[in-house]
């Protein structure tokens, strides 16, 4: 389920400040496109005029109308919606310019004049910086109603539909919630860094301990950059991708160029002495080794309803294990299945939910574009000997109508769980098989809108939808929503 965006559509200009318009922002007057000078010089040519730079230009004092679906405060300057990094609804601020569009404005909050009650102190150190985050400034009850309001308008505005009933928000603790992560590496001037991105950057901030990171996660972050610091061969690593499951913690990492021996050896003792399994990936290609330099085929599992899932470490699984658990455990309640259905699971990765749902069902059919996580499906069921499940590789934004029905036939009812750019060419072709009911996992509440207006074009219902707090403190907004055939 990452990261398309693009600004909300202007909205109609309300009052400031408990009904008061903020303050007009002052335009100088238009420089001349060339220099002036009294006394003319016939024979010598005009000099141009070198524009101002504009970023980090005040903009004046504005209060915030609204927000966007990406987080920011939204308000007006100079005609144009602005969307303002760091501010909330209701708040009166100064804001500073960070990009001008042609139809729209970005902006940094510079000096909070009156906050919002629901502003809190974010728990991050690094949140000024860091661009992992975005809602930590906001309570988190206020978080959850902000992903909701998102989902719900995007559905009515652009779908244009409304559900039957708006399910309870799955949850789970905002802290130490991440199972994995991946951290980039710098060095510049001959200084180490090693964290997330900057917001609006490219540069990375340093992190020496992240909030939403598991605690096993955090206490590798020291060792690993001591180990990097120390490199004979400097500037090999890139990336550090780290893995925690219930038992085991792995780190992969990405080089340019190879290790020297010494760092080998320095790594085994660092991997040794913080228990952590490690395996090098080359730029060339997708095939992990070991600090000896052999290849490897290496395996993590997780738990989920009572099944342990093998997946290797490259391979996407959802970062959040309570929050996985809690959504798998809905979806199989909203498919309110009876035991005797055929069952289609698209985007089905490693069987995440398809091999929880062959339990109530008789037989579950798993598509997955990747070939590689369609065989760690395969692995899985033939490891806990499950019979009913197909796994079968396919595009399925490619997939025509005819392969579709000759694939799965006539099916009972299908789930889904697309990239952010939706499913709307399978969705298309979902109605020919029948399906007395769909449950769409979306990780962008505007292709879920889209496809919601195809469904119900077709003639679904939208019976119900719900928030998944995947992310809590970012503004990623995670919903499931259940379709019915009328």
């Amino acid at each position: 389920m990452s990261n398309r965006k693009g600004p909300n559509k202007p909205s109609t200009f309300k009052s400031g400040k408990l009904g008061q318009k903020p303050r007009p922002t002052k335009v100088a007057d238009k420089s001349f496109a060339f220099e002036e000078e009294n006394t003319p010089r016939l024979n010598s040519p005009r000099v141009e005029k070198q524009a101002q730079p504009l970023n980090d230009m005040r903009l004046g004092e504005f209060t915030i109308d609204r927000m966007s679906h990406d987080g920011r405060g939204i308000t007006h300057w100079n005609g144009k919606t602005l969307f303002v990094d760091g501010a909330l609804v209701g708040e009166r601020i100064s804001a500073r310019l960070v990009r001008d569009h042609a139809r729209y404005a970005e902006g940094r909050l510079d000096k909070l004049l009156d906050a919002s009650p629901n502003r809190v102190q974010p728990v991050c150190v690094h949140y000024a910086e860091c661009g992992g985050c975005q809602l930590q400034h906001l309570d988190a009850s206020q978080q959850i109603s902000f992903k909701q309001t998102a989902v719900l308008q995007q559905l009515e505005v652009w779908g244009g539909v409304k559900p039957k009933q708006v399910l309870p928000p799955i949850q789970s603790s905002s802290q130490g919630y991440r199972r994995c992560a991946r951290l980039g590496i710098s060095y510049l001037n001959g200084d180490l860094t090693l964290g997330f991105r900057k917001s609006n950057s490219r540069q990375l901030v340093q992190v020496d301990e992240c909030s939403v990171l598991s605690p096993e996660l955090n206490t590798l972050l020291a060792p690993l950059k001591d180990w990097l610091a120390d490199l004979v061969a400097a500037e090999a690593v890139t990336h550090l991708e780290l893995i925690q499951t219930q038992n085991q913690t792995a780190v992969v990492l990405r080089h340019i160029k190879p290790l020297e021996e010494a760092d080998l050896t320095k790594l085994t003792t660092v991997s040794q002495t913080h228990s952590f399994s490690v395996w090098l990936k080359g730029s060339e290609s997708s095939q992990l080794k070991d600090l000896s330099g052999q290849d490897v085929d290496p395996r993590l599992s997780y738990e989920l309803d009572g099944l342990a899932l093998d997946f290797h470490p490259l391979d996407f699984i959802q970062v959040n294990p309570s929050v996985n658990t809690q959504m798998v455990a809905q979806a199989l309640q909203l498919l309110a299945l009876k035991g005797g259905e055929r069952v289609l699971d698209l985007f089905c990765g490693i069987g995440n939910f398809t091999l929880p749902l062959a339990s109530k069902c008789a037989e579950v059919i798993g598509i997955e574009a990747v070939e590689s996580m369609v065989q760690r499906g395969r692995e899985n069921a033939s490891k806990l000997g499950i019979n009913n499940v197909q796994f079968m590789a396919a595009d399925l934004s490619k997939m025509s109508e005819h392969r579709l029905n000759q694939t799965c036939g006539k099916v009972d009812a299908v789930l889904l769980d697309p990239p952010r750019d939706g499913a709307k060419e399978i969705v298309e072709k979902l109605p020919q098989l029948l399906p007395k009911r769909i449950v769409y996992v979306s990780c962008n509440p505007a292709t879920l809108a889209r496809d919601a207006k195809i469904l119900v074009t077709a003639g679904y219902q939208l019976d119900s939808v719900g928030v998944l707090d995947m992310f809590p403190h970012t503004a990623h907004v995670e919903s499931m929503a259940l379709f019915v055939r009328r």
